[in-house]
C-alpha cells in the first residue's frame, strides 16, 4: 500500500500546509492518478476528502453517464491533490424528517459533486490490505451526501481499526434522474455508484484497501442502488458482499411510458419544452443554470411519502427491470450471487410518513408500509437467496431507544440504524430524556450492532455464524435474528413466517388516505 506520512514543516506548500492536522502530521495517499494528501481526524483515524471519481457532470456532460476522470480534476501526477475537506453535495431537495439536521449535508451544492471520502485507521499505513465498507445513503433519491453528520463513520472506523470505510455522493433527482427519452442511457444516478466502485476497484489499494474485499453497504435508497447493481452487473458485482438496510429494488423504477413527466413539467417552467424535438429541449435543459433548474422543481410535486425527488429511477431495462424481470432472474439465481446482511426495522413507516411533532403519524399507515413495501421485498429476495445457496443473514430490528429517538412517539423506525451503526447518534437531537440504564442498555446494543457489521465486513461468508451462532437464512427454520427486542441489548432468533406469512397476501397501500403533500400532516421543504 502507499500510504506515506508528511511532517508539514515545508515540505510542499499551499492548502495541504493549511490543512495539516493538530498532530503536524499530513496523511498522503499516491495512486495512479496522483498524489491525496488527507487529515488526521483523531489518533485512530485518517480521512481523505472530497476525492474526485469521475469528471464534473457539467456542461455537456449534464445528463450524461460518468465519464472517466481526466486531468481537470487533478493537479497533476507530482503535484499534491488536496483531501482534507468534503467536496459539495449534488442538488437536492431536503425535506422535513424526524432527524432534523442530523440529515442536512454541511457543504454547499454543485454539479460539480462526484467524490469519495476515505476513512482509513492509521495503522493501516503499516499493516496488511484491508476490509473496505463502501456505504450509500438514502433519502429517496432525492437529498444525502457523504457530509451529511449522520452519516459519519469515523466513530466505526476507531473503534474496529481493521476496517477502511467509503462513502460517496452520486447524481439527485432531475439531474441524477432526467428520465428524458431524448437520452442514450438514464438512471445517471446508478450509474455514478458503479463508476466509483470502478475507481475503488482501482484505487483502494493505494488507500490500504484490499479491491477483492469490497462490501458494499447501504441504507435506503442506497440499499436500493446497491442490490439494483447486483442484477445489472450479475458477472462482474465489482463487490464480494452486501449489506442491505431498509431497501430491495423492487421498491424503485418507474414506468418508462410516464418517468419524464418531471422533466417535461420542469421544462415548460423553464422555457424549454418543445414537444416536436425532444432533443432540442434535451440541449436546452443543459443550457439552463443548475440553481434554475433546481428551483423549478416545486415541493407542489411531492410524492406520497412527502419527499420532492424531483426526478427519480425509471425502468430501463439495463439498470432496473421491470418485477416480473426481477421475479424471474431471482428466482433462477441471475444475480451476483455475493453473500447478504439484510435486514428492515420493525416501524419502517414511522420514518417514512409525513409527521407531525406531537401527533405523530398514521400508525395504521405506517404497519401497511412496514409490511408490505419493506418486509414482504426482503421476504421475497432472501427467499431468492436461500432458494440459489447464497449465504445470507437477515435480521429484524426491535429496538427502540431515546438516544436515537427524537420523539417519543416513534418506534423503531426507519433510519434509526444508521446513527446506531456508526456511532453518530451525537448528530440527532432528542425532544425528551432518557434514564442511565436505558443509555445504558443503547450502549451495549450499538456495540452488538457494529460488531454485526464489522463481523460481516471481515468475513461476509463465515463472520456471523463465527461469533454471533447465527445461521444463514432459511424460511423454514429461526434464522430470522430479531435485534433489541423490548428495548434490550440482546438479540433472539426467529421463525421468519412470524412476519412473512402475511405476505402472501400483502394489505394493500391505501393511497386514498394520503394527500398530495403526504400523510396526515404537511411539512415538506424544498
Amino acid at each position: 500500500m502507499r500510504i506515506v506520512f508528511l511532517f508539514s514543516f515545508a515540505l510542499f506548500a499551499g492548502a495541504v500546509v493549511s490543512a495539516t492536522s493538530r498532530s503536524g502530521r499530513t496523511p498522503l495517499a499516491r495512486t495512479k492518478q496522483g498524489t491525496y494528501a488527507g487529515i488526521q481526524l483523531s489518533n485512530q483515524v485518517d480521512a481523505f476528502l472530497g476525492v474526485p471519481y469521475a469528471e464534473p457532470p457539467i456542461g455537456p456532460l449534464r445528463f450524461l453517464p460518468p465519464q472517466p476522470l481526466k486531468s481537470s480534476k487533478l493537479v497533476n501526477k507530482v503535484d499534491i491533490n488536496n483531501a482534507t475537506e468534503f467536496s459539495p453535495v449534488c442538488y437536492q431537495f431536503n425535506y422535513r424528517t424526524v432527524l432534523g439536521e442530523a440529515t442536512l449535508p454541511r457543504t454547499e451544492e454543485s454539479e460539480d459533486c462526484l467524490t469519495l471520502n476515505l476513512y482509513v485507521p492509521i495503522r493501516a499505513a503499516c499493516d496488511r490490505l484491508l476490509p473496505v465498507f463502501i456505504w450509500s445513503f438514502g433519502g429517496a433519491f432525492a437529498e444525502g451526501g457523504g457530509s451529511v453528520p449522520l452519516y459519519d463513520p469515523t466513530n466505526f472506523v476507531a473503534e474496529n481499526k481493521d476496517i477502511i470505510v467509503v462513502t460517496w455522493n452520486y447524481r439527485l433527482n432531475i439531474f441524477g434522474f432526467p428520465n428524458s427519452p431524448a437520452l442514450d442511457a438514464q438512471n445517471l444516478g446508478l450509474r455514478d455508484q458503479r463508476a466509483a466502485l470502478e475507481w475503488l476497484r482501482d484505487n483502494i489499494a493505494d488507500f490500504g484497501g484490499d479491491p477483492t474485499r469490497m462490501v458494499l453497504g447501504g441504507q435506503s435508497a442506497g440499499a436500493d442502488a446497491g442490490h439494483a447493481m447486483l442484477y445489472s452487473h450479475s458477472k462482474d458485482p465489482i463487490i464480494s458482499a452486501i449489506a442491505m438496510q431498509s431497501g430491495s429494488v423492487q421498491v424503485i423504477g418507474a414506468a418508462s411510458d410516464n418517468a419524464d413527466a418531471e422533466f417535461i413539467r420542469v421544462a415548460e417552467t423553464v422555457g424549454c419544452r418543445d414537444r416536436a424535438n425532444r432533443a432540442k429541449e434535451l440541449a436546452c435543459m443543459r443550457r439552463i443554470d443548475a440553481h434554475r433548474l433546481k428551483h423549478a422543481v416545486s415541493n407542489k410535486t411531492v410524492n406520497y411519502f412527502g419527499s420532492p425527488p424531483g426526478g427519480s429511477p425509471m425502468i430501463d431495462n439495463v439498470t432496473l427491470f421491470t418485477l416480473a424481470e426481477y421475479m424471474h432472474r431471482g428466482h433462477k439465481g441471475k444475480f451476483a450471487k455475493v453473500p447478504t446482511l439484510m435486514g428492515i426495522m420493525d416501524a419502517e413507516g414511522d420514518g417514512v410518513l409525513n409527521w407531525d411533532a406531537k401527533a405523530g403519524v398514521n400508525r395504521m399507515l405506517s404497519n401497511i408500509l412496514t409490511i408490505t413495501l419493506f418486509n414482504c421485498n426482503i421476504a421475497l429476495e432472501s427467499s431468492f437467496r436461500a432458494l440459489n445457496l447464497v449465504p445470507i443473514w437477515r435480521y429484524r430490528y426491535m429496538g427502540v431507544f431515546s438516544k436515537v429517538t427524537p420523539y417519543s412517539w416513534l418506534r423503531a423506525y426507519h433510519i434509526a440504524d444508521v446513527p446506531m451503526l456508526f456511532g453518530s447518534q451525537d448528530a440527532i437531537t432528542a425532544h425528551y430524556t432518557s434514564s442511565p440504564s436505558e443509555k445504558r442498555h443503547y450502549r451495549n446494543a450499538a456495540q452488538i450492532f457494529r460488531g454485526i457489521f464489522a463481523s460481516f465486513i471481515r468475513d461476509p461468508s463465515n463472520g456471523l455464524t463465527d461469533n454471533y451462532d447465527w445461521p444463514t437464512f432459511s424460511p423454514h427454520a429461526k434464522t430470522l435474528m430479531e435485534l433489541f427486542p423490548k428495548n434490550s441489548a440482546t438479540v433472539t432468533l426467529s421463525d421468519p413466517s412470524r412476519y412473512d406469512k402475511i405476505c402472501e397476501n400483502p394489505p394493500p397501500i391505501p393511497w386514498e388516505l394520503f394527500n398530495s403533500t403526504g400523510a396526515t400532516s404537511s411539512g415538506s421543504s424544498v
